[in-house]
C-alpha cells in the first residue's frame, strides 16, 4: 500500500513539475508576442503612423495622460497627429513586459529626456494588451510625465 502512495505521489509531484513548465513556456511566449507588437506600435508612434497605432487599441480603450481621461479614440488620434517629429532621441528608455495569462499582459515603459542643464523629465507609460481573436490590442494606456531634477 506504501509503494502505491508513493507512485501516486511521484505521478502528481511529476504532474505537477509538467504542468509549472508548460505554463512558464507559455508565458515567455506571450511575452515575446507582447514585445514584437509593443515594438511595432512604437514604431508607428515615432513615424506618425497614427492610423496602425489606433488598429493595436480597442475601440473602447481606457486612456489616462497625466492623471486626465481622453474622452475619445478620437481625440487620441488627434494627439497622435498633432505631435512634431522626429522626436528627441530620450536619456535612456527601458521597457517590462510582464505576461499574466495566454491573452493578457501588461508593459511599463520608462523615458528620460533632458530638458535643460538642471531638470529632465521622467515619463512612464503602463500599457495592458489584451488578446482577442488572436490579434494583441492595448485596452488600457496610461502615461505620465514628470519633471525632476538632474542630479550627478
Amino acid at each position: 500500500m506504501k509503494t502505491f502512495k508513493h507512485i501516486i505521489f511521484l505521478l502528481l509531484l511529476v504532474f505537477t513539475y509538467i504542468s509549472t513548465y508548460a505554463q512558464t513556456e507559455d508565458l515567455e511566449m506571450v511575452k515575446n508576442e507582447i514585445a514584437t507588437v509593443a515594438q511595432k506600435e512604437q514604431q508607428a508612434f515615432k513615424n506618425g503612423d497614427c492610423a496602425q497605432v489606433l488598429e493595436l487599441m480597442e475601440p473602447n480603450i481606457t486612456f489616462l495622460a497625466n492623471g486626465n481621461s481622453a474622452p475619445s479614440i478620437q481625440m487620441i488620434e488627434k494627439f497622435c497627429n498633432s505631435l512634431s517629429r522626429p522626436f528627441k532621441e530620450p536619456l535612456s528608455d527601458q521597457l517590462e513586459i510582464y505576461p499574466l495569462t495566454s491573452t493578457s499582459g501588461y508593459t511599463i515603459r520608462k523615458l528620460e529626456f533632458q530638458t535643460d542643464a538642471e531638470t529632465k523629465n521622467q515619463e512612464f507609460v503602463t500599457k495592458i494588451w489584451r488578446k482577442t481573436n488572436g490579434q494583441w490590442k492595448i485596452s488600457h494606456l496610461h502615461s505620465t510625465v514628470k519633471k525632476v531634477p538632474i542630479t550627478n
